[in-house]
């Protein structure tokens, strides 16, 4: 104790405002997260916390530990605003630059420590959000492949079946999770990999950290590193090869340049797409080792390891002979092994996008790509990077530069829509030099003679804050779909559901988990599962109804597509788990199964029973019900079927409707209607009821509902309980205003859809329970214009309001009042200090939308000129927010309508101009959606823009969810505006 006393006298100015800044902090932020309202003891913590700050600085600076970083504690400290998220920043920082300052990484046993801490926490990561079994489309052909040691698709990936069979030996799982677990160590190994070069190049144990810490959270980086693919194996051989290059470089022994000549051979095996980085590959080394060429002795060696390495390619044409349990084509001579192995079926997709309009398009969208992998400030980075190295290491930007630019050249003029995919190399290679740039930022602050440490560690630790932000970005979204069994639930339903000796019409997406769970776990082998791919130049819904129109006359036949073509189809599309089940007769009764209604409609219809798959949800959820219906009579003409969520008051928070040509139908035939039905971001938790009914569509405009014999025209079908939201809303103006009576406004979002209003989305947190209900007003300086009742919800529940005010209102602000308006209350400010009770929201621009489309996405803004005389093509810029990890493939529509119908053009595509579809889509994300309309001869006056979004398989639209619009008939679609053509 004495010694203690001693050494607290003997303190010093620094670190005394270090133990202030260590006491501030921490009071400040356990009186902002503490429960309640503010109370005068939250200013007694600094005076007890600031003390014991003092004696641990004390007590740790006697022990040579230099806590000069603390000093960034007063970043918030300091801050006027009360905002979680920057405590929580400024708290990493300020420990990360603790860690650095104290743990030198000059000791030789730190590196390799280190390597082993990134390899195992990456790993766990990965494994935490790891695809939990068998997935659609490429994954689930690898993982079937993997296991039967088949050969997949052009350019096959030998080497990868060979190493991920090892894998499916593995006692965890299926072996659809084991295959997924490959991708989960081969991009550890990749980080490791990537962080030893890194080292290598700067020498820097820090910058080391930085780049894969960068790169492993990356979205697409990460998505691959959890599901079974052949990219991550892509990225771990890019990172290898030039590692091995700059260890050549450094020290010039022939062992390296041998070692690269191997993971080149065994990189260009897996995937010929790492063919063309041998052109910046050899401008290294002829940089770096001008006299090797002339010097052949040093590289026989590797050009024959290189040439051996290729044997792995041998494996195709051997297991093909061999009769392979999946070889879609076999190999039987040398021109198909090299068709195969080249993949000379996509040769017509390389350069495909080469005039210079639309790779200036596509060159924009790689810059949104750049910003939805790593961020701008991290693509700032590595633009001041780059001028690092042109600088003071050509030859290092000859490599990575030179990677980076033949593969974005290669993946920007390539098509086909996984070009987000394709730059797996180029990350890698973005990540080194971003990481350089870490480095040459750090070395130049560590020679500054004003505690040049202290000023690199806080560097380094800014730097480590964005890949850390991107870590809680896309967290839930990786926990989401590391849940989600939606491709083993629909392709085991629709086997097992499937009548014997079955066919099967599929999609690429369904065919590859029917074929994993027939060929791996023996599941109905009796059914035929027949993929359905463009033949030449014929449309695809026209190679669809051919196959369709074939099969149905050999043996019972479902499809996972539905176009508008089958309409002409004899034949009844029955519902089955999201595939159709087509059948040339119907049925006479409904299972037993399902729950009995009765109740018939003008005599006409009847309504038999109904299927609700679940009646408790959440407002990001949809309904799913199925109706089953029959003609009572001979119908003579189309009627209108729906099903609608209602609250108390009978307005609908949820629809779904569909339209037969029930003409065709016969009497007493059993039919059934499956309906999606995703519930308004508005809807407030409560329980609801589910109608139905039948209506038809009048001549002169307008529609009319069927009614029973009591003159009801719906019956109930269910209940069903609507749940808060456990995460916050996706938001375009995100906030943190929290008031003392326990609500905080997490975001603001405007929408100007309708002309002249302008819609207000509030998201709000409930913090604790509340004892007594409140309301939010909306004040225009003085003037009142908005109110509505808050939900009393649990603690840590989110939930949205709506309020919709004249267009061009201005200077909004906010206010919660008691009901009876006689108590306000107070907005929060540092250390929970009650400030004034109205807070401004930030400003609308005119832009601004706010639509969700089936809670899968946001439309967030739409750009178009209103008056457009530039030529025969019209431009269009959509952009979107994703609410959520997206598992469907969805395609937007725009189009524009003449006058009076006189003519019309529209352009479907895939978002991005290809290179990102929904597939890759995560909560948060925005993307920039690109549509140019061609417009037909003769095309002037007025038109008017529409906006659809549906299902590139089942081709049914999402649901526009905002009662506004859908009451003006825009419920799939949405009018975007009008424009003149001159």
């Amino acid at each position: 104790m004495a010694a203690l006393l001693s050494r607290l006298r003997r303190l010093d100015a620094l670190v005394l405002l270090c133990g202030l800044a260590l006491g501030l902090y921490i009071g400040r932020v356990l009186a902002e997260i503490l429960p309640g309202s503010f109370s005068p003891w939250f200013l007694l913590l600094p005076v007890v916390l600031v003390p014991v700050g003092a004696v641990v600085v004390a007590v740790a600076g006697g022990r040579g530990i230099d806590l000069s970083p603390l000093l960034v504690l007063y970043a918030y400290v300091f801050w006027p605003l009360f905002d979680p998220r920057l405590a929580l920043a400024v708290g990493f920082v300020a420990g990360i630059a603790l860690l650095h300052c104290n743990l030198r990484g000059d000791r030789w046993h730190l590196p390799v420590l280190g390597d082993g801490i990134l390899f195992l926490g990456s790993l766990a990561l990965y494994a935490h959000t790891l695809a939990p079994t068998v997935l659609p489309a490429d994954s689930g052909e690898f993982q079937l492949v993997s296991y039967v040691l088949g050969i997949a698709h052009p350019p096959g990936y030998p080497l990868y079946m060979l190493l991920a069979k090892l894998f499916t030996f593995l006692p965890v799982g299926d072996i659809a999770y084991r295959v997924n677990l490959f991708a989960a160590v081969t991009s550890a190994v990749t980080l490791v990999v990537l962080a030893r070069a890194v080292r290598r190049a700067t020498g820097s144990a820090a910058a080391s950290w930085v780049a894969p810490a960068g790169l492993a959270v990356a979205p697409t980086f990460w998505a691959q590193s959890t599901t079974a693919n052949i990219r991550s194996l892509t990225a771990l051989f890019t990172a290898l090869q030039v590692y091995t290059l700059i260890r050549y470089a450094e020290k010039k022994e022939p062992r390296h340049l041998l070692a690269f000549a191997v993971a080149l051979g065994l990189g260009i095996t897996h995937h010929s797409s790492l063919i063309p980085l041998i052109l910046p590959y050899l401008v290294f080394l002829a940089v770096s080792d001008p006299t090797l060429v002339r010097r052949p002795r040093c590289w026989l060696r590797p050009l024959l390891a290189f040439v051996l390495s290729l044997g792995v390619l041998l494996y195709l044409p051997v297991r093909s002979w061999m009769g392979a349990p999946f070889d879609p084509q076999p190999i039987r001579n040398l021109s198909g092994f090299l068709e195969h192995v080249l993949a000379l079926g996509f040769r017509g997709d390389m350069f495909y996008f080469v005039q210079v309009p639309v790779v200036s398009s596509r060159a924009r969208v790689l810059l949104d790509i750049g910003v939805f992998q790593f961020g701008r400030p991290w693509l700032l980075l590595g633009v001041c990077s780059v001028i690092g190295l042109a600088v003071r290491q050509r030859r290092l930007l000859s490599l990575l530069g030179g990677v980076f630019l033949v593969n974005v050249v290669l993946a920007v003029t390539y098509r086909a829509p996984q070009t987000v995919e394709y730059l797996m190399p180029a990350y890698v290679a973005f990540a080194a030099i971003a990481a350089y740039g870490v480095w040459f930022v750090g070395h130049y602050l560590s020679s500054r003679r004003w505690h040049g440490l202290l000023l690199t560690a806080v560097w380094l630790a800014v730097v480590l804050c964005l890949p850390a932000s991107l870590l809680l970005r896309n967290y839930s979204s990786f926990v989401q779909l590391s849940r989600d069994h939606s491709a083993r639930q629909y392709a085991e339903t629709v086997l097992e559901q499937a009548p014997p000796g079955a066919r099967i019409l599929s999609n690429w997406h369904q065919a590859t988990p029917f074929w994993y769970l027939q060929h791996v776990e023996k599941l109905r082998p009796d059914v035929e599962v027949v993929y359905v791919y463009p033949e030449g130049a014929e449309p695809i819904a026209q190679t669809w109804l051919r196959r369709l129109q074939d099969s149905i006359r050999q043996r019972p036949t479902i499809v996972t597509n539905r176009y508008p073509e089958f309409n002409t189809v004899p034949a009844n599309f029955r519902p089955l788990a999201g595939a159709w089940l087509v059948q040339e007769s119907g049925v006479d009764r409904v299972a037993a199964t399902v729950q009995p209604l009765s109740a018939l409609f003008d005599q006409r219809i009847e309504l038999l029973g109904c299927e609700i798959e679940s009646s408790t949800l959440s407002p990001a959820d949809s309904i799913v019900a199925h109706v089953y219906w029959r003609p009572a009579i001979k119908l003579e003409r189309d009627y209108s079927f729906f099903v609608h969520v209602v609250d108390e008051t009978g307005a609908v928070v949820g629809q779904g409707d569909t339209t037969h040509p029930a003409a065709r139908y016969e009497v007493g035939q059993v039919l059934l209607d499956e309906y999606r039905i995703p519930l308004l971001p508005t809807i407030r938790p409560g329980c609801y009821r589910l109608i139905a009914g039948v209506y038809i569509t009048l001549e002169s405009g307008g529609w009319r509902r069927l009614t029973v014999e009591d003159g009801r025209d719906s019956i109930l079908l269910d209940e069903v309980e609507v749940q808060p939201l456990d995460v916050a809303p996706v938001t375009r103006h995100a906030l943190f205003r929290a008031a003392d009576c326990r609500y905080t406004l997490a975001g603001v979002d405007y929408d100007h859809s309708l002309p002249g209003q302008l819609r207000i989305y509030l998201h709000w947190r409930v913090d604790s329970s509340l004892a007594e209900p409140w309301r939010v007003v909306l004040f225009s300086g003085e003037v009142t214009l908005a109110a509505a009742e808050l939900p009393r919800l649990p603690a840590s529940k989110y939930f949205t309001t709506a309020h919709d005010l004249p267009t061009g209102t201005e200077n909004l602000a906010l206010e919660l009042q008691d009901l009876a308006g006689e108590k306000s209350s107070r907005w929060l400010g540092p250390w929970r200090i009650p400030l004034g009770r109205r807070v401004r929201l930030p400003a609308a621009s005119p832009g601004d939308r706010y639509v969700s489309f089936g809670g899968e996405m946001v439309l967030l803004q739409a750009q178009y000129p209103h008056v457009w005389a530039g030529g025969p093509s019209l431009p269009t810029v959509m952009t979107f927010a994703g609410t959520r990890a997206l598992t469907h493939d969805y395609t937007v529509s725009v189009s524009l309508q003449g006058e009076a119908d006189s003519w019309q053009t529209q352009h479907d595509g895939t978002p991005a101009l290809g290179a990102i579809p929904t597939l890759k889509w995560i909560r948060g994300i925005v993307i920039r959606d690109e549509h140019v309309l061609p417009l037909p001869p003769g095309a002037s006056g007025n038109g008017l823009l529409r906006l659809t979004v549906y299902d590139a398989s089942t081709m049914r639209p999402l649901s526009v969810l905002d009662e506004r619009l859908a009451r003006l008939g825009q419920g799939t679609q949405i009018d975007l505006g009008s424009l003149a053509l001159h």
